[in-house]
């Protein structure tokens, strides 16, 4: 069988459309779960995917395959084309030309070809001190990578491959404790997994016992996780160029303006050395750093080729995969600057207030004002004279991320990358200490 980049070039050659762009996407993964301290799966998968997105008369349509024979791509094509003759109207923009994009190494041999018996001696390292004292470790351990070809009719060759490795763990307890911690690189030398569960296991020991305290407004600092989760859902509601342009974001007629706190500098960066990067979007258009505040101060939004054309500007090198275009352009690869504080400083400046870990079951409550609700999990403390003093039973918030980036007091030195074990995207964040943050109920347990 010939190699897929000879496909690729026979592929782009044919004349089926007015214009042919052709998406590879290659995808290896190996999965190790546990439970109870123990390994109770093991998978793998190896898949690969071409999207086909033909031109006809400024009407645009795709196509999907797996089959990658010369036959198949033009199957496809074919297929992508009779769907762009069959659309009422334009879609007013057009496929972006070749441009040059920046080489990364971000590939690594051993965490491409890890193996389940790697994965497992890793994870048996992980689970050792839980096991030693009857405390349940739960979680998963990825190793893998995956491949990204763009070629066009137009000119575009973009070729991308890097590797990951991702970890998730939850340990529970013997009675209500929980603690969260995760990890991700793009080679498994980087971890420590001895190290990592660490972190979730000092949280779970330190929640056996929990208070309830009265839902209200408190002073928090926001670990790492929950900083994602927050930035995550701001980014959702109104860092894309399609939300301006639908009317649905914070941005709309605010750009300019001071809208948080001056410590804080937020923007996409797919090529900042501590992510998980990736040189070109989905279309192959190179990535760019975009500001969303920068200072406080409400600066930009990401674009595709699509939204580009539409607001009269370039893209940033945001597209998604044709599969998500409903989302696209999106940000994935969300950066928060770090500032100075250290652990030690930011709980300091807690008179009484609450740590918070994580938070999940985040949902949109309203767009244009950037309120969100969401439950906190696996380690919330309560905070006394900088000190901790207890762990708290779980909280609902419901809160404004722009209220809450509003009254941030200090920004931590150090940035962990978060992804939540998914391989889609990354959150490069420091901790961050805020004034006042909105709990709103109790979360109960049966």
């Amino acid at each position: 069988m010939p190699s897929l980049e000879v496909l690729l070039e026979k592929a782009v050659k044919q004349r089926i459309a007015d214009e042919l762009e052709f998406i590879l996407i290659r995808e290896q993964e190996g999965l190790t779960r546990f439970t109870f301290g123990h390994i109770h799966q093991n998978v793998a998968a190896t898949d690969c995917v071409v999207y086909v997105r033909a031109w006809v008369n400024g009407r645009t349509g795709v196509a999907q395959t797996n089959d990658l024979s010369e036959a198949g791509l033009r199957r496809a094509a074919e297929e992508a084309a009779r769907i762009a003759q069959a659309q009422t109207k334009p879609v007013g923009y057009e496929p972006p030309g070749p441009a040059a994009y920046p080489q990364i190494n971000a590939f690594d041999e051993p965490t491409w070809n890890a193996g389940p018996e790697l994965r497992a001696d890793f994870v048996r390292r992980a689970v050792a001190e839980a096991n030693k004292i009857g405390f349940n470790a739960s979680g998963s351990l990825a190793t893998g990578g995956d491949e990204i070809w763009i070629r066009s009719t137009r000119g575009v060759d973009a070729h991308f491959r890097r590797s990951f490795v991702r970890f998730v763990t939850v340990i529970l307890g013997k009675e209500a404790g929980s603690g969260y911690a995760e990890f991700t690189s793009t080679r498994i030398s980087d971890f420590r997994p001895e190290e990592v569960s660490g972190k979730a296991l000092e949280k779970a020991a330190r929640s056996e016992k929990r208070v309830k305290v009265e839902p209200g407004e408190y002073p928090v600092v926001l670990e790492e996780p929950a900083v994602a989760t927050l930035l995550g859902m701001l980014s959702s509601m109104g860092f894309s160029a399609r939300a301006v342009l639908e009317n649905r974001s914070f941005f709309c007629q605010r750009f300019g303006e001071k809208m948080v706190s001056e410590l804080v500098t937020v923007y996409d960066d797919a090529l900042h050395p501590k992510t998980m990067p990736l040189p070109f979007d989905f279309e192959g258009v190179p990535k760019t750093r975009v500001y969303f505040f920068r200072r406080g101060v409400a600066e930009g939004v990401v674009h595709d080729s699509r939204t580009a054309k539409l607001m009269g500007t370039k893209s940033t090198g945001h597209a998604l995969p044709p599969a998500a275009a409903g989302f696209s352009p999106m940000p994935t690869h969300l950066v928060m600057e770090p500032g100075e504080a250290t652990d030690k400083e930011l709980l300091s400046g807690l008179s009484r207030g609450l740590l918070v870990t994580r938070f999940h079951y985040a949902r949109t409550v309203d767009p244009m004002r950037g309120i969100m609700t969401m439950m906190t999990r696996d380690g919330t403390f309560l905070v006394e004279d900088g000190r901790i003093v207890a762990a708290v039973e779980d909280l609902r918030v419901t809160e404004s991320g722009l209220r809450a980036l509003a009254q941030v007091q200090a920004v931590g030195k150090d940035l962990a990358l978060i992804t939540g074990g998914e391989s889609f995207g990354a959150t490069l964040v420091p901790k961050l200490r805020i004034e006042r943050f909105a709990f709103t109920g109790r979360t109960e347990r049966i």
